[in-house]
């Protein structure tokens, strides 16, 4: 019986976990959570509703040169400009929203990416 239950015990702890029971990331919004928000027009939208701390991130917690730098946004891999152009991209357009804040951005996006980067993927 002791056998029996060690290794029911043991079965149950290997499984994967669920999907859900994962930490959601805060600096990525899914398709799922955009179809999830009311009224929203564009991606600004979106964000204002789950995210609102995402459009302050760039005017805040920088010291020095790249303080207050505008965060860039990149459609498809594409750069589209700065954080405004969010307001003109249709929410039900996009599959996926990731922040990358100035550290993580910059080896990749260079100096100008100071104030972060938005990684949009539209259809």
């Amino acid at each position: 019986m002791q056998l029996f239950l060690v290794t029911v015990v043991l079965l149950i702890s290997c499984t994967p976990p669920n999907i859900d029971d994962q930490k959601r990331d805060r600096y990525r919004i899914t398709e799922e959570e955009i179809k999830s928000v009311p009224q929203a027009n564009t991606a600004w939208d979106v964000l204002e509703y789950l995210r609102p701390n995402l459009l302050t991130r760039d005017r805040r917690r920088h010291v020095g040169f790249t303080g207050g730098m505008d965060a860039l946004v990149f459609i498809n891999g594409a750069r589209a400009g700065y954080k405004n152009r969010l307001r003109t991209i249709p929410a039900m357009d996009i599959i996926e929203i990731k922040y990358l804040d100035s550290t993580e951005a910059g080896g990749k996006y260079g100096f100008t990416s100071g104030g972060g980067v938005f990684l949009v993927i539209v259809e």
